[in-house]
C-alpha cells in the first residue's frame, strides 16, 4: 500500500516508504520470532512469550512505525528513536536468549 501510494502521490510519501515498510517490519520482525521460538524449543523451555520477549517485540514493532511515519513526516527524532528500538530489540535478544544459547539445553540435563 505504501508504495502504491508513493507512486500515486509522490508528493504526499517518499518511494522508500514501502522498502522500510518491509525490510523494518516484516523482514526484521520474522527472524526474531523465527529465533525465539526456535531457540526455546530446542532448549527444551516452554513455548510461551515472557515480558522480555513481549518486549523484544514491541521495540521491533516500535522500530519499524516509526521508520514508516519518518517517511510521512521526515523528523530526525523519529530516525532516531526507530534505529535504537531496532538496535534495543536486538539487543535485547541477545541479553535475554544469549544465555539460553551458550548454556545446556534443559532437555539435555535432563538426560544425564
Amino acid at each position: 500500500l505504501l508504495t502504491g501510494l508513493a507512486v500515486l502521490r509522490p508528493d504526499l510519501l517518499s518511494s522508500s516508504a514501502g522498502a522500510h515498510a518491509w525490510t523494518v517490519g516484516a523482514i526484521g520482525m520474522m527472524p526474531l520470532a523465527v529465533m525465539t521460538r526456535a531457540t526455546l524449543g530446542h532448549t527444551g523451555r516452554p513455548l510461551v512469550a515472557s515480558r522480555a520477549t513481549e518486549a523484544i517485540y514491541a521495540l521491533c514493532l516500535a522500530a519499524a512505525l516509526a521508520r514508516i511515519a519518518a517517511a510521512f513526516w521526515y523528523s530526525d527524532l523519529l530516525l532516531h528513536v526507530a534505529a535504537f528500538a531496532w538496535i534495543g530489540a536486538f539487543l535485547g535478544f541477545v541479553l535475554v536468549y544469549g544465555p539460553m544459547l551458550v548454556g545446556a539445553s534443559r532437555t539435555a540435563a535432563n538426560r544425564c
